[in-house]
């Protein structure tokens, strides 16, 4: 199985004091730990979403070898959702019809989350979001839309349809749409733990 994912990496990182994805965690920069983990699952198209070509060139330096189409914001200051509707905007351009969305913050991601998500999308179902213990005293109560595997035009239009409502959250909107969650009962039977959902958002994290 092949499939193609977003990775959002142009978050200002305002709590961690220094921008995540060449923040090391065992030796390896985050966005090479996302990067390979995608490629272990079967992924073969990445775009990376930044948000200037200063980052590009950063993350570049850091992922030789790698084949990576850049996206870049539209706005330097806009949101995920901005971010979100410039990538799905780029995929679509490539003609691609499915993604699988990534943080750049979460190293410990499983590839097996991603080999199982891809293949529970249908004709009814646009999105697959998983949900998690740790996130559940969030706003998001538990789910994990930066994870989703989606596919992009009904996504894109969804976006472009809330852009301006005050209740900008990707959770909220997605799961507006035809959605399936995926529950802590069904990724442990793929083998994947609940590390796989931890945000680095601040250094305390990283210890």
């Amino acid at each position: 199985m092949t499939f193609s994912a977003v990775i959002l990496a142009g978050g200002k990182s305002k709590r961690m004091g220094r921008d995540k994805a060449t923040l090391k965690i065992g030796g390896a920069p985050l966005i090479t730990q996302i990067v390979n983990k995608l490629k272990l699952a079967g992924c073969n198209k990445i775009i990376i979403q930044v948000k200037s070509n200063e980052q590009k060139e950063t993350f570049s330096s850091l992922l030789s070898g790698i084949e990576i189409i850049w996206g870049f914001d539209d706005d330097e200051h806009g949101d995920v959702l901005e971010a979100l509707k410039c990538a799905l905007n780029l995929a679509k351009s490539k003609n691609w019809k499915v993604i699988q969305l990534v943080p750049i913050d979460t190293p410990y991601v499983s590839s097996k989350l991603f080999e199982n998500m891809y293949g529970l999308l249908t004709k009814e179902i646009d999105v697959i979001i998983p949900s998690s213990n740790s996130s559940k005293n969030t706003p998001s109560e538990g789910l994990e839309p930066l994870l989703s595997c989606l596919k992009i035009e009904p996504v894109l239009s969804k976006i472009l349809e809330s852009i301006g409502d005050d209740d900008r959250r990707l959770a909220k909107i997605l799961c507006e749409m035809d959605h399936k969650i995926i529950t802590p009962t069904q990724w442990k039977k793929w083998g994947v733990n609940e590390k796989s959902f931890k945000n680095l958002n601040t250094p305390k994290d990283c210890e």
